[in-house]
């Protein structure tokens, strides 16, 4: 601006009359002046923002312009309403409890209902203070345009940072959190720069020897033109919260342990009952046995597993081994009903294969649906044969000079599949010294390995039995599979033939 250079001149080479350009001055000067008023209209709103937010006057620009935007007017006429006083105010400045609009509000504020007068700003800035206190949370602005980071007092109490360090900046808030968060913070600080969306993570900080759970949330601040101007976040340390919570898992978790192994003790208590476990040698005509029976290591629910060795006079040894499928009572009730029915069906002088099929139609008339494995033989001492019948159980192991093999086994489906299946018989003849073995899946099958796996590591271990004493062949093979299935139960039998 300034005084044309190019004055108009009349015909005679004189100036023309100077009116025009005076009239040009004038309204140079008045948007002049208006420029300047408008500046400073603009300044008194940065001022009065800045003092009522407790924020720089980057900061307060940086609001002054997003309360325009969202309004959809000028900056300035936004500065003129915030600067109006209140009808029945000092027009010096805007009276206690005036409303400011800040981003995203109506741009005419309700009307107050009607109640106590609201607080001062001297009060109501310490009802903000306790809040931060109490609820142990605080802010921070990060000014991009300016420069200028502010941070709340209890800001700087969480991060545990001496305020005379100054705010953190946030390309630095990685180096302040456990190594495992680095990513994590890492990814949050670029999405509130790019300006892509709002952040809301819990990360760990770390604050001198300690840790603390912190939890961030944070927005960018976005100029007309979608561009990040500054970034806004509320720090809340909740580790008093997640601590409360750790102890409380922690307790829940020794309860259901403790909880466990009293039904644990409880169910073997009661498996023993049912199923009582021969201390030592068990003696018969003709052989001595030892048995191992292994609750399954993760459960504490009673098993169906089941094993049975008796003298019959005149008729030799009835001998029988099986599995009941499923846990729990009801498995172990089936369990007891078919050892005790089989034991009893076995005075009668039947062959295998017809006491298989009775019990098959006591296993058929169960109240709900049951299926079983079972080995049913007779061992005559005499003749040392060994007449047996099976109905889908594992076939017996034959230990003989050092060497094991698995025998043949005859047909036979598992009880409870069939009305009326046909169960073979197959006689065996034995020798003295000879081994027998009788097991359940549970030895042999687990998680880690396969059933053929597991059957060909019980011929190695059976075949590389120091001697065989039953008990010594069962504590070494069982140190060979590495003690009890986590996942079922384990029931073996060695009978040694005299």
């Amino acid at each position: 601006m300034g005084i044309p250079h190019d004055i108009p001149q009349d015909k005679g080479g004189e100036s023309a009359e100077p009116a025009a350009t005076v009239d040009q001055l004038r309204v140079e000067i008045e948007q002049l002046h208006a420029a300047a008023h408008t500046t400073a209209v603009l300044e008194q709103a940065k001022g009065l923002i800045a003092g009522r937010l407790g924020c720089g006057l980057a900061a307060a620009h940086t609001h002054l312009l997003e309360v325009a935007r969202d309004s959809g007017v000028t900056p300035e006429v936004t500065a003129r309403m915030l600067l109006t006083p209140e009808p029945g105010t000092s027009a010096a400045r805007p009276a206690p409890g005036a409303v400011i609009a800040l981003p995203g509000a109506s741009r005419t504020p309700p009307a107050p209902p009607p109640g106590p007068a609201p607080p001062a700003a001297g009060d109501l800035c310490a009802q903000i203070e306790q809040t931060q206190r109490i609820g142990n949370l605080g802010w921070g602005l990060w000014d991009l345009v300016a420069g200028e980071i502010h941070w709340s007092d209890q800001l700087y109490c969480i991060f545990g940072r001496d305020p005379a360090e100054g705010p953190l900046p946030l390309d630095r808030l990685p180096e302040h959190v456990v190594p495992s968060d680095v990513p994590i913070v890492v990814h949050l600080v670029r999405t509130l720069l790019d300006g892509s969306e709002k952040v809301d993570n819990e990360i760990h900080i770390l604050r001198g020897e300690e840790t603390r759970d912190v939890r961030l949330m944070g927005e960018p601040v976005l100029d007309t033109f979608g561009v990040p101007v500054a970034v806004r976040c509320v720090c809340q340390d909740v580790t008093r919260w997640r601590l409360g919570e750790r102890t409380l898992k922690a307790s829940r978790v020794q309860l259901e342990r403790r909880l466990i192994a009293a039904e644990r003790h409880q169910a073997i208590e009661m498996q023993r009952s049912i199923l009582p476990l021969p201390e030592g040698i068990v003696t018969k005509p003709g052989l001595r046995a030892a048995v191992r029976y292994l609750p399954a290591g993760h459960s504490a629910r009673v098993g169906g597993d089941w094993y049975e060795t008796t003298a019959i006079e005149g008729d030799g040894v009835f001998l029988a081994i099986g599995d009941v499928s499923g846990h729990g009572l009801q498995a172990a009730a089936a369990m007891a009903r078919l050892r005790n029915g089989l034991s009893g069906l076995a005075f009668s002088g039947a062959e295998p294969d017809r006491l298989l099929g009775w019990l098959n139609r006591l296993t058929m008339h169960w109240p709900t649906s049951l299926t079983a494995t079972v080995l049913a033989g007779r061992y005559d001492p005499e003749e040392r044969t060994l007449t047996w019948s099976q109905a889908g159980h594992l076939p017996p192991v034959l230990v003989r000079d050092g060497k094991a093999v698995t025998l043949e086994p005859p047909e036979g489906v598992l009880l409870g599949a069939m009305e009326a299946p046909e169960f073979a018989v197959e006689t065996t003849s034995l020798e003295a010294g000879d081994l027998l073995l009788l097991y359940t899946d549970g030895l042999v099958e687990r998680r880690e390995r396969g059933l053929q796996d597991g059957l060909d590591l019980l011929i190695h271990a059976a075949s590389t039995a120091a001697c065989c004493d039953p008990d010594s062949v069962l504590d070494h093979i069982l140190d060979i599979f590495g003690g009890p299935n986590p996942d079922d139960d384990t029931c073996v039998v060695a009978i040694r033939i005299e």
